[in-house]
């Protein structure tokens, strides 16, 4: 998983661009620690972005606002193609949008569950929360890493009636089949618990490759918030200065691939810390075709 490194290294990184290190003997030093390849020159990407105000995260990794005509083809068959401010969906449940950003692609719907689904949420998966994982650079697996604190679980594609009338309502507004969906999970974030900036779509190297071969690459995110936080626990997209701070029911879409196969880095976002309290989400994801586990 390709993330934003601490203060630490970033403070090295700084140091040494200054004392004319050069890239490659940056990168040596970096991944003989341990850091994945793509997260080291991610990083060294991002300081050089900051560090020369005429380019930008999008100049140096992508051009994926130039792919405009694309983009919207791939949102032709939701809701938020056609810019209404509320919607309701064939269960009955009418949800509002309360903020749009187009670039990236993010939505914010209030009302997207009702508080006794929230609460039952919850209920269902707490007897099988574990230690939350990212996925290897390498292998493509779950592996435990400092960058996520957290505990949580997964249903699997309509595993009892709730979960699978949520999916049903996600594949609605989405324009996307339920069988194009991972299976909902969970997340619990106490005192302090964060998630750092990452990605949700695979990068391309082999543990990436391997994910994908699973029903190709991420398209869309679903953030479903299932509590109210007394402070803290905001998702945070760090490129783009925006804060979404939990509100029970609510739900954050966003999504980040066209069909011309460009993904956003505009759409680097993270869970701040909780400060007070705790914090319970669903994400879903959403792949190109179906997905296959």
């Amino acid at each position: 998983m390709i993330h934003i490194l601490d203060t630490t290294w970033q403070h090295w990184i700084k140091d040494n661009v200054q004392r004319g290190c050069t890239k490659t003997d940056m990168l040596e030093v970096m991944t003989s620690t341990g850091i994945g390849i793509e997260t080291a020159q991610f990083n060294l990407t991002l300081y050089e972005a900051s560090n020369h105000p005429k380019s930008n995260i999008e100049a140096v990794m992508g051009t994926f606002a130039q792919d405009e005509p694309s983009r919207k083809k791939e949102q032709e068959g939701s809701y938020f193609f056609q810019h209404e401010n509320s919607l309701q969906t064939s269960d009955g449940q009418l949800m509002h949008v309360v903020m749009r950003c187009n670039a990236p692609d993010v939505v914010l719907l209030d009302n997207f569950m009702s508080e006794s689904e929230c609460d039952a949420l919850c209920e269902l998966s707490k007897d099988t929360l574990t230690k939350s994982t990212v996925v290897d650079d390498k292998t493509g697996e779950g592996v435990k890493h400092e960058a996520r604190t957290s505990q949580g679980t997964y249903f699997s594609l309509a595993q009892n009636s709730l979960v699978e009338k949520i999916e049903a309502r996600i594949s609605e507004i989405t324009g996307q089949p339920t069988v194009n969906g991972e299976g909902i999970q969970i997340l619990n974030y106490i005192d302090g618990g964060e998630y750092k900036p990452h990605f949700d779509y695979f990068p391309d190297n082999e543990g990436g490759r391997a994910n994908m071969a699973q029903g190709g690459q991420r398209i869309i995110t679903i953030i479903m918030y299932l509590n109210d936080v007394a402070a803290g626990g905001a998702t945070i997209f760090p490129e783009i200065n925006l804060n979404i701070y939990p509100k029970k029911g609510s739900a954050l879409y966003f999504s980040y691939f066209s069909t011309s196969g460009k993904v956003d880095p505009l759409t680097l976002h993270g869970g701040a810390p909780v400060i007070e309290g705790e914090k319970w989400i669903a994400t879903k994801w959403l792949r190109q075709d179906a997905y296959t586990a």
